[in-house]
C-alpha cells in the first residue's frame, strides 16, 4: 500500500504544480527559444523540472526508507536540481554545470557509499577495485549518465518516456531484491514522470529543463549502482542495459564528433532521434520508436539479471551492434517513409460520412458506450461488501465539489471529472475484483458475476474502439504516453511475483486502464458539458457514500 501512496502522491503533486511553475517560467523569463536545433515553433517554459523535483522528494521525505543513502542523497538532489535551474534561468558556463554535477556526485559516493568496488569478470574473483580507483571512477560515471539524460531531451516526451522504463524496472529488480529503498524512490520518480508527461507529450505545454533532466540522469545512475554494487547476485553490468540508450546514444555522437575531428561536446543533430525525423517519421513516431528500443534494453535487463557478465556484454553489445547497423545502413541508403496515396480510400470514406446511416450509427454507438459505462461502474461498486473510511469520505468531498463545480464554474468541470474519476475508480477496481471469484463457478473458473463483470468490460471496449473508428469529430487522439501506460500496466504484473503484487493485480491493471480509456473517449468525443457522464460520475459518488452508510447504521442499531 505505501508504494500505492507514494506513486499518487507524487503523480497529482507534479500535476498541480506544472501550471504554477510554468506560470513562473514566463514571469521569470525561463524558457526555450525556438532555433536551427530545437523543433518547437514558439518559446516554451523550461520549469517542468521543479514541478516533478517536488513531486520525487515530497514522497522519498514521507515514505522512503532512512537508509545510509538517504541524507546524502536528498542533499544531492537539492545540489543538481539547483544548478539545472540556475542553468535554465541564466545559462551557467560548462564548467558551472559540470562542477556542480561533480559535487553532487562526491556527496553520494563519499558520504552515502555509492561506488564502483564490484567488476565482474574485470577483476580476479574475489577481487574489489580500491577506492582510489572506485571514487573517481563512480564520479565519472554518475556525470556520465546525468549528461546523456540531459542529451536525449530532445523531442516531446522522449527523456520522460525512456526515464519511466527506466526507473519501473530498476523498482521490479529492488523489490525482487528485497530493498524497499530502491522501490520507493523509483515508485516516486515515475509518479512524477506521469504527472508530467500528462503536459509533456506531443504537443508539448512545457520543458522539463535541465532541472529535471539533470535528476531524472543523476538519479538513474545512482539507483542502478546502488542496486547492483550492493547485491552481489546482480552483474554489475546490469546498468549497461538499465540506461542503455541514452548512453548508446551519447557515445555514438560524442564517437562521431571526435572522428570528424570536432568537439565531443558540440551540439548538432545526429542523435537518434534526430535521424529517425529524417528518415521521414513522425515526432510522435519518433519518440515510440526510441520508447521500443529502450524497452528491450530494460527487458533483457531484466530476463538476464541472474546470467554470467559474459553473457550481459555479449548480449549488450550484439543489441547495440544491431541497432548501430541497422541506423548507419538505412542512411547510407537514404532510406525514406513512403506515404501511400490514400486518395480513393479518403474520398470513398468522404462519401460514407456524408451518410445519413452513418450518422445514425455513430449516434448509436456514443449512446450505447455512455449506458455501459455506468453499468459497468454499477458492477464495479456492488460487489465491494466493505467501504473504507477514507474512500466514503473522498466520495461525499468529491460529490459535493462536483456539484459546486458544475453549478458555478462550469468550465472546471472536465478537470474535476478527472481528478475523481482517477482517484476513486483505481480503488473500487481493486476492492471489487478479488470479490468476484467468490461464489459458485459458472465458468472457467469464473462466478456468474466475474463473468457478467468481465463481458461487461469487454462489450465496452468494443463500443468505444467502434466509436473511435466511425466519429467524425476531432476529439480523442492517442499519444506516446498511452503506450507507456499500457507497457507498465501490462508487463509490472508479469514480471512480478504473484505473491508480492497479488494473483489479481493483472486484471486489475487491465480493468482500470479501459475505465481510464473510455472516460476520455466518452469526455473528448462530447459536446461538452455531457450531462450524462457527469449525472454517472455523480450517481456513482453518491452510492459509494450510501453504502457506507448502510454499513454503519447496522452497527449504530447494535449500539443502541
Amino acid at each position: 500500500m505505501i508504494f500505492f501512496t507514494t506513486f499518487l502522491l507524487s503523480l497529482f503533486l507534479t500535476i498541480t504544480l506544472v501550471p504554477f511553475f510554468r506560470r513562473l517560467a514566463y514571469a521569470l523569463h525561463v524558457v526555450d527559444m525556438p532555433g536551427e536545433r530545437k523543433v518547437h515553433a514558439r518559446p516554451m517554459a523550461r520549469t517542468g523540472g521543479l514541478s516533478m523535483a517536488v513531486g520525487t522528494s515530497v514522497s522519498m521525505l514521507l515514505w522512503a526508507p532512512r537508509n545510509s543513502l538517504f541524507p546524502p542523497l536528498m542533499i544531492a538532489l537539492l545540489v543538481i536540481v539547483g544548478a539545472g535551474f540556475l542553468d535554465d534561468l541564466k545559462e551557467l558556463s560548462p564548467l558551472a554545470k559540470f562542477s556542480a554535477q561533480v559535487l553532487a556526485a562526491l556527496i553520494v559516493v563519499l558520504w552515502g557509499g555509492v561506488k564502483i568496488r564490484h567488476c565482474g569478470v574485470l577483476l580476479p574473483e574475489g577481487v574489489l577495485l580500491p577506492d582510489v580507483f572506485a571514487v573517481p571512477l563512480t564520479v565519472f560515471v554518475l556525470v556520465g549518465v546525468t549528461n546523456a539524460i540531459n542529451l536525449a531531451d530532445g523531442l516531446d516526451g522522449l527523456a520522460g518516456g525512456i526515464s519511466v522504463l527506466t526507473f519501473g524496472i530498476i523498482g521490479c529488480l529492488g523489490l525482487l531484491q528485497g530493498d524497499s529503498f530502491v522501490v520507493v524512490t523509483c515508485v516516486a520518480v515515475v509518479g512524477s514522470l506521469f504527472g508530467f508527461l500528462r503536459y509533456n507529450t506531443f504537443p508539448a505545454t512545457i520543458f522539463m529543463g535541465d532541472a529535471g533532466s539533470q535528476m531524472l540522469g543523476f538519479l538513474a545512475g545512482v539507483m542502478s549502482l546502488w542496486l547492483t554494487q550492493s547485491n552481489p547476485v546482480l552483474s554489475p553490468f546490469l546498468p549497461l542495459f538499465l540506461l542503455g540508450f541514452p548512453i548508446l546514444d551519447t557515445l555514438t555522437v560524442m564517437l562521431e564528433r571526435i572522428y570528424r575531428g570536432q568537439s565531443p561536446f558540440k551540439a548538432d543533430k545526429n542523435h537518434f532521434h534526430h535521424r529517425l525525423m529524417r528518415f521521414g517519421l513522425f515526432h510522435s513516431e519518433a519518440v515510440l520508436m526510441i520508447y521500443a528500443l529502450q524497452l528491450v534494453m530494460v527487458g533483457a535487463a531484466y530476463w538476464l539479471r541472474y546470467y554470467s557478465d559474459w553473457m550481459l556484454l555479449l548480449n549488450y553489445f550484439l543489441l547495440s551492434g544491431t541497432i548501430l547497423l541497422a541506423f548507419y545502413i538505412l542512411g547510407r541508403r537514404g532510406w525514406k517513409i513512403r506515404i501511400r496515396d490514400k486518395l480513393g480510400r479518403q474520398e470513398f470514406q468522404y462519401h460514407l460520412k456524408k451518410s445519413y446511416q452513418l450518422a445514425q450509427l455513430i449516434k448509436f454507438l456514443f449512446r450505447g458506450l455512455q449506458v455501459i459505462l455506468a453499468v459497468v461502474l454499477l458492477l464495479v461498486i456492488m460487489p465491494v461488501d466493505s467501504v473504507p473510511d477514507w474512500l466514503a469520505m473522498m466520495a461525499f468531498v468529491g460529490l459535493l465539489s462536483l456539484l459546486l463545480v458544475c453549478r458555478f464554474r462550469p468550465q472546471w468541470t472536465g478537470v474535476c471529472m478527472r481528478w475523481l474519476f482517477y482517484l476513486i475508480i483505481p480503488a473500487l477496481v481493486y476492492l471489487e475484483e478479488p470479490k468476484l471469484g467468490t461464489g459458485e463457478d459458472f465458468l472457467f473458473g469464473w462466478s456468474t458475476l466475474a463473468l457478467l463483470t468481465n463481458l461487461a468490460f469487454c462489450v465496452m471496449v468494443v463500443f468505444a474502439l467502434l466509436v473511435l473508428r466511425y466519429t467524425r469529430r476531432d476529439g480523442y487522439h492517442s499519444t506516446p504516453m498511452d503506450f507507456l501506460i499500457l507497457i507498465v500496466a501490462i508487463l509490472a504484473p508479469a514480471v512480478l511475483p504473484r505473491e508480492m503484487v497479488g494473483a489479481e493485480i493483472w486484471m486489475v491493471a487491465v480493468k482500470v486502464l479501459s475505465l481510464f480509456f473510455v472516460f476520455e473517449v466518452i469526455w473528448e468525443e462530447s459536446r461538452h458539458p455531457n450531462r450524462w457522464l457527469e449525472t454517472t460520475v455523480g450517481m456513482a459518488l453518491l452510492i459509494i457514500g450510501l453504502k457506507k452508510i448502510w454499513e454503519v447504521c447496522p452497527a449504530i442499531f447494535t449500539g443502541l
